[in-house]
């Protein structure tokens, strides 16, 4: 297995020929050349993972096929991979090696939408605690936890939005 996962990284590094050019935003002498800048940044369209890092979704073993270590040794690639392309996983602090390496092993299920000259970050959240994977984890869903609807305070316009 070692072997396999070892031509995985060197597809995923070699994927790093592939990063986009960075459309240097901000050296636009017109406003007219920043908006077509900008059009052909987020009209873009998405791409496979295969065609962006070299690697498909079903080339990745799943997570019970790994040990310890070939599981840290990809997850650290595919990382290092997404980082060159500016995409940048945002987990919560304890969430351990081989659920961080399911949820990113499943982003290579969809295309994905680059945008030159940003950075796209994956935080994984669901927005539905009741079915988040990472929902023990994380540090802030406490806060984020919607009121019923018969405790809030429909006419309080203190708040704008």
């Amino acid at each position: 297995m070692q072997l396999y996962i070892s031509h995985l990284i060197s597809d995923l590094q070699n994927a790093k020929k592939n990063v986009p050019p960075d459309p240097q935003l901000g050296t636009e002498k017109t406003y007219e050349e920043f908006e077509e800048k900008m059009f052909a940044i987020e009209t873009t369209p998405p791409q496979s993972p295969k065609k962006l890092f070299g690697v498909s979704y079903e080339e990745l073993p799943p997570v019970e096929k790994l040990n310890e270590t070939l599981m840290q040794q990809l997850y650290d690639a595919i990382e290092a991979t997404f980082n060159e392309f500016s995409c940048m996983f945002d987990f919560p602090e304890d969430v351990p090696l081989a659920l961080r390496y399911k949820l990113v092993r499943d982003i290579f299920m969809k295309d994905i939408h680059l945008m030159p000259g940003f950075t796209s970050h994956f935080d994984f959240c669901t927005a539905c605690c009741e079915s988040c994977e990472i929902a023990s984890y994380c540090t802030t869903k406490d806060e984020i936890e919607i009121m019923p609807d018969d405790e809030i305070d429909y006419e309080d316009d203190s708040n704008p939005f």
